[in-house]
């Protein structure tokens, strides 16, 4: 018997079985080759021996109750229609808030640290993604183990620029468009890259440590500024040792979302 995990961002689908030895089969393909979710999940089972029995599914975009209409492409997911279509309880989440339950679970070999600072097991932390879109969620430590809280930093207005949102400038899609006007882009996007992580860990307080992901930040030293990036995190502030004590890495995993699916209670 297994779990049906898929984490789904606006440019690739990622699916993968989860049974009693851990992630199995995991598998990536276009979201643009297929009309819809149901389309994808199928094409995936097609000629699956495994018995399923639930379904775990991280979408880019907010969930509105059961449903998440995806931001930055044109499918939207129904988790009742998933689970009619299945015949299983399912559970619908953000992308980010999946990563974000993985967070606990990342050892050694899935991070690289851009600033070491201070390790705090008992701090939320919080995973920041720039891909396809931007996007945060924060792991928060409770009495009953962590909880994750989905946020949706990409459409934050950006000061002084005519009502234009964060993830048009700190996204796959943004950073094209600056590199087509602006010879300096990769100073202003990491400029701006740091100085939205300050403002993540001040606004949710991850003391515990900022996780950056995202296809984006895969290739940091080609598309990453990384002094502009520190002197923007670094910009003065009266709690500035504070926050030069939060540890900052990069997540290696290659399947987080996949990776914190994998760890939800479906029931």
């Amino acid at each position: 018997m297994a779990r049906l995990i898929a984490d789904i961002g606006g440019t690739n689908a990622r699916f993968a079985l989860v049974g009693d030895d851990g992630m199995i089969s995991p598998s990536v393909s276009a979201v643009a080759d297929y009309a819809t979710f149901l389309e994808a999940m199928a094409a995936f089972l097609e000629g699956c021996t495994v018995q399923v029995t639930s379904c775990a599914i991280a979408a880019a975009g907010p969930r509105e109750r059961d449903v998440i209409d995806m931001t930055n492409t044109p499918w939207l997911i129904d988790a009742t229609a998933v689970s009619e279509a299945l015949g299983m309880p399912v559970r619908l989440f953000n992308d980010l808030e999946a990563v974000a339950y993985a967070l606990p679970y990342l050892g050694d070999d899935d991070l690289v640290s851009i600033r070491v600072g201070t390790r705090r097991d008992a701090a939320p932390m919080v995973a920041i993604n720039v891909g396809t879109g931007f996007g945060a969620a924060v792991a928060v430590p409770t009495a009953w183990g962590w909880h994750p809280l989905a946020t949706e930093p990409g459409h934050l207005r950006l000061p002084g620029s005519e009502g234009g949102e964060v993830e048009d400038v700190l996204s796959g899609p943004g950073y094209t468009r600056l590199r087509s006007t602006d010879r300096k882009a990769k100073a202003k996007f990491s400029s701006l890259l740091g100085r939205m992580v300050r403002e993540t860990v001040l606004a949710t307080g991850a003391w515990g440590g900022v996780r950056l992901c995202g296809g984006v930040l895969n290739t940091w030293e080609e598309n990453v500024d990384v002094p502009a990036f520190m002197h923007a995190y670094d910009s003065p502030s009266r709690i500035r040792e504070q926050l030069a004590s939060v540890p900052l890495d990069r997540i290696v995993h290659p399947y987080p979302g996949l990776l914190g699916l994998s760890r939800v209670d479906i029931a």
